[in-house]
């Protein structure tokens, strides 16, 4: 990822029909899969990836970030939100290209804004929002972003537990 936005695309499995960019626009022609680093989100992107490689749709990997709030003692990195959203997809692509059989096309992008939001937006006219548990107290139940798609997301929204261990 070059460039806030930058699409990365993901050339097609063998014998597949490459997603075109009309497909992509239809609700049944995309999966919009949150990713936030967690071991949540990661579960919720494996399994997105195989709903949409099953179904031939594209895969829609968003890593929404923001600026450090000024106002919040902690290490304020100029930078450092973007390039962590830009390297959670970067990192999700390449293991997703190692899967059996990945989705035909995937697209990954680093948004500005929180992420309840962007998500929302991003999902605006895709098939489902994939999204994973917070696990940290129970692995089933949403945390804050998902609690805030759920709310607002006109899109179907899934959620991928994470196993109880």
């Amino acid at each position: 990822m070059e460039t806030l936005g930058t699409r990365v695309g993901v050339t097609a499995r063998p014998g597949a029909t490459p997603a075109d960019d009309a497909a992509a626009q239809r609700p049944e022609g995309r999966i919009v899969v949150g990713l936030d680093g967690s071991f949540g989100s990661a579960l919720a992107l494996r399994w997105a990836a195989r709903e949409a490689a099953e179904l031939g749709v594209v895969l829609d990997v968003v890593a929404a970030w923001t600026d450090a709030d000024p106002e919040q003692p902690t290490l304020n990195l100029p930078g450092a939100p973007l390039s962590v959203a830009r390297e959670r997809p970067a990192h999700a692509l390449a293991t997703l290209v190692r899967a059996p059989i990945p989705p035909e096309r995937i697209v990954a992008t680093p948004l500005p804004g929180p992420a309840g939001a962007v998500l929302v937006a991003r999902a605006r006219n895709a098939r489902l929002l994939v999204l994973g548990t917070s696990g940290i107290e129970c692995p089933t139940i949403p945390g804050p972003t998902g609690v805030y798609c759920l709310r607002h997301s006109a899109t179907p929204v899934v959620f991928v537990p994470t196993p109880d261990t």
